[in-house]
């Protein structure tokens, strides 16, 4: 997720009841095609090419916002694949319980995802609009039922900027209103979703990515 999340893990403390609509009205305005790239200074531009991820964020004691941006070795399609293992979510992603697709219509998926941090469990329920032609998949709350936050919003933004050698630019993003935390626990929040956001698919994408080529290699040499 989401995440998104798709992996924004910004909780309350109560517990949610299943498939009662979600009591909030809407607060953040979810995007409407393809979102615009972050525009990147000299110095971040420096920072990507090192490795390093780039993010910037803001919060509040009551919603906080970010976008991370990294450079990853793999291609684009293999980056999606990673990101919409969402069965693997459990063991990909820190501070994700369970995560699954509930429901998929035409480019949407409905996703559940159940989530703890440090004394907190919490779930939530997102729309997740799918467009890879346009390099992007966002989301929003699926108000059909009730997730621990007042509203919540993101997207991940894909696109490759290298053929030889392969490399990817992944933007991931989010924004939610949580009401009233304290400025520590949602600062913290914060920095721990946008630094895991992009740092998880990067792992997992590299690796796989690694191990094609190193296939692919040595079966090159077994028919020479």
């Amino acid at each position: 997720m989401t995440l998104a999340m798709m992996s924004w893990p910004l909780l309350s403390a109560q517990a949610t009841e299943l498939f009662t609509p979600h009591p909030h009205p809407e607060q953040l305005k979810p995007y409407q095609g393809a979102p615009e790239l972050l525009k990147l200074t000299p110095d971040e531009e420096v920072l990507l090419k090192e490795g390093s991820a780039v993010s910037r964020q803001s919060e509040t004691n009551e919603s906080g916002s970010g976008v991370a941006v990294q450079y990853i070795a793999a291609p684009s399609s293999l980056i999606w694949d990673t990101i919409l293992r969402y069965d693997k979510y459990k063991d990909w992603v820190k501070n994700v319980d369970e995560c699954k697709v509930y429901r998929s219509v035409g480019n949407q998926l409905f996703v559940a995802m159940d989530l703890s941090f440090w004394w907190i469990n919490s779930k939530l329920y997102t729309v997740n609009t799918l467009d890879k032609t346009q390099g992007y998949m966002s989301w929003e709350l699926d108000r059909g039922r009730t997730s621990d936050v007042i509203d919540l919003i993101g997207y991940w933004r894909i696109e490759e900027v290298s053929q030889d050698p392969i490399v990817t630019r992944v933007e991931y993003a989010t924004e939610m209103v949580v009401g009233r935390f304290p400025d520590f626990i949602v600062n913290f929040l914060t920095r721990d979703s946008l630094t895991n956001g992009t740092e998880w698919v990067k792992e997992r994408a590299e690796e796989e990515w690694g191990r094609r080529e190193a296939v692919k290699k040595s079966d090159k040499k077994l028919k020479e």
